[in-house]
């Protein structure tokens, strides 16, 4: 591993309303010795404005890349899949479009800031994969006990689309969240029905039914593979997947019961941290059966 010190930017819904997946970072983070340093002065990344007031979103977004770089880190962690791809398309709508930099910089220097590209957003599975590394992975978490169990990736759509803007992985065919769930001694269920779909949670304001049908089917082909678990990043998937299961499995006219959990949860249970620890408590799909395979 290349640093043991990381910038993290938590956005608005993590600490707010997904304790769970700020609990399980910190936790996970610290068992691995990395240092995790908190983003001063922050606020929005303007993700909500993206529809009404585009510019607005882009000043929002080059803020926090401009106090990441003013606070002198290269990188900034975006623990939320929503956070994670608004600061890479500001990024890279401030690179194209001179006037728009010229714009938002205008803004920027009442606040004695400036944007000028240096720090670069970082996803949880990026830093992971690359930056921690696998082979680091390996060492603190394999256990060659777990093969027979069985992990799907839920990726969301935030993290890998869209595709013109260079992400952290092929958007088509991604394959970088299966090979960190690996790295803990899992079998990752590289290939399945809906495996890329969304997640549904964008519908939810203009056709919640529609929404809730998109999660039940990605939940109904997830256990039709074989998963004994689906993992995910993101806490807005999370919220659809976990914790309201119950409603896709109405609108689906099925029955599901699919664990779900964050990847840093199910990393966390592999460093032997506690379940309060990883804020396993919060979780509402049916986790017990997947833990009680786990701790056999």
């Amino acid at each position: 591993m290349s640093d043991k010190q990381i910038v993290v930017y938590w956005g608005c819904f993590t600490p707010t309303k997904q304790y769970a997946l700020e609990l399980s970072t910190r936790s996970v983070f610290k068992a691995l010795g990395v240092d995790i340093v908190e983003l001063k002065d922050s606020a929005c990344c303007g993700y909500p404005y993206r529809g009404v007031k585009p510019k607005l979103w882009i000043f929002l977004a080059a803020r926090i890349l401009a106090l990441a770089e003013k606070q002198g880190y290269e990188n900034v962690l975006a623990v939320c899949n929503g956070c994670y791809n608004s600061l890479l398309k500001a990024e890279h709508y401030l690179k194209e479009d001179k006037n728009l930099l010229s714009e938002v910089n205008s803004l920027l220097a009442e606040e004695g800031l400036e944007y000028r590209g240096k720090a670069k957003p970082l996803h949880v599975i990026e830093f992971l994969h690359r930056d921690f590394g696998l082979e680091e992975l390996r060492k603190l978490a394999f256990s060659e006990k777990r093969r027979e169990l069985k992990v799907a990736a839920h990726y969301g759509c935030d993290a890998i689309r869209p595709g013109e803007i260079p992400r952290f992985d092929d958007p088509r065919n991604p394959r970088k969240f299966e090979d960190i769930i690996e790295a803990l001694g899992f079998t990752a269920v590289r290939d399945y029905p809906r495996r890329l779909d969304c997640c549904g949670a964008p519908l939810l304001s203009v056709n919640p039914e529609l929404g809730f049908k998109v999660s039940g089917l990605k939940l109904k082909y997830a256990g039709l593979s074989g998963a004994d678990l689906l993992v995910t990043t993101c806490e807005y998937c999370f919220e659809m997947l976990d914790t309201k299961q119950e409603l896709a499995s109405k609108m689906i006219g099925e029955e599901l019961s699919v664990p779900v959990m964050y990847y840093q949860q199910l990393l966390g249970l592999c460093l032997g941290l506690s379940e309060r620890e990883l804020g396993l408590n919060f979780n509402m799909s049916p986790i017990d059966t997947f833990l009680e395979e786990f701790e056999r």
